[in-house]
């Protein structure tokens, strides 16, 4: 009897969770209707893991039609993950010349700076461009301390979370902060060139507002919207895009992104690199928010995340060839 009853228990609690998980869904499918029902998408490989838990625990307790329920939940969160973990950014020839983009969302009131400034003259000798997001004042002194590494800079520095700057070892061809499309939220577009290479590039650096209202969402789809149109309309120079989007792989508006755009994500091949928030030294379960993208004729050498410098962010560093 008390068999019975222990398994009842464990049952009714499989079944709640797998009612939460269908809700869950539900809101995902609704995601380019409202606002609200967007943030639902960004959790899709969680909403796969405790999928699956759930089907292996209803199956351990014979409930064959909440197990179906489950199995269909597993299969419609956990196809677009398999398709990012399957997916291969393995440059398909070799190239002789790279340069890299360190871009980092600092945290507003960041409490050592230094931190970062230290890192980055650490390394470098592996880091081309510098992007650093929620710039405040503060920040200031670390920019002049980094400018004989460092020494083009554009910056836009305010005690909000849109401050923004870059610094590069090459000289921009031209560099603006535009807050197109709504007059609000500021980012870079700078033309940088590059040894031995006749195109320049056209960096656009992006934190978009976060989706926390629906003015807000409604902020970020259309400066990112902004951001693919002015990438796919360059007419001589080659794009990349960096930055912290707040926006995940799994939205309907980065599809929308991809798609107008033309680029291709940054990615890790076989990984879903988490970005934020960072517990425990790390993000793994956290989500992916800061995203780098580039023209298709840029093959992607290399993405790495981390380390954690004291933000609520983890760093990108990623290697383009040419």
């Amino acid at each position: 009897m008390a068999t019975v009853s222990f398994r009842q228990g464990i049952r009714k609690r499989f079944v709640a969770l797998t009612i939460l998980l269908l809700i869950a869904t539900a809101c995902v499918g609704l995601a380019p209707y409202h606002w609200f029902a967007e943030l639902f998408s960004h959790f899709t490989p969680h909403y796969a893991v405790f999928a699956l838990l759930c089907l292996l625990g209803l199956l351990l307790v014979r409930a064959w039609r909440w197990a179906a329920l489950a199995c269909a939940l597993l299969l419609y969160n956990g196809y677009p993950v398999a398709r990012v973990l399957l997916h291969d950014n393995t440059p398909p020839v070799a190239v002789t010349r790279h340069v890299t983009v360190f871009h980092f969302n600092v945290g507003l009131n960041h409490e050592q700076p230094g931190h970062i400034s230290a890192f980055l003259r650490r390394r470098a000798k592996l880091i081309d461009v510098v992007v650093l997001l929620e710039t405040s004042h503060q920040f200031d002194p670390i920019l002049d301390e980094i400018k004989d590494l460092f020494p083009y800079q554009i910056k836009h520095l305010e005690d909000s979370p849109f401050g923004i700057a870059m610094a590069s070892k090459y000289p921009f061809d031209s560099s603006a902060v535009s807050r197109e499309p709504s007059g609000m939220f500021p980012h870079i577009e700078a033309a940088i060139h590059l040894p031995e290479r006749a195109a320049p590039l056209a960096f656009y650096a992006v934190h978009a507002p976060p989706p926390i209202s629906g003015e807000m969402a409604e902020g970020r789809n259309r400066k990112m919207g902004t951001i693919a149109r002015k990438a796919a309309a360059q007419p001589q120079a080659t794009p990349i895009v960096v930055g912290d989007f707040n926006l995940t792989p799994w939205s309907p508006y980065f599809q929308n992104f991809v798609t107008a755009s033309g680029l291709r994500d940054a990615r890790t091949s076989h990984r879903l690199d988490h970005t934020w928030p960072v517990t425990f030294d790390n993000a793994n379960l956290g989500i992916a928010i800061d995203h780098s993208f580039a023209h298709p004729s840029l093959p992607i050498i290399r993405r790495t995340i981390g380390p954690d410098l004291g933000s609520d962010h983890l760093p990108v560093t990623v290697t383009f060839g040419y």
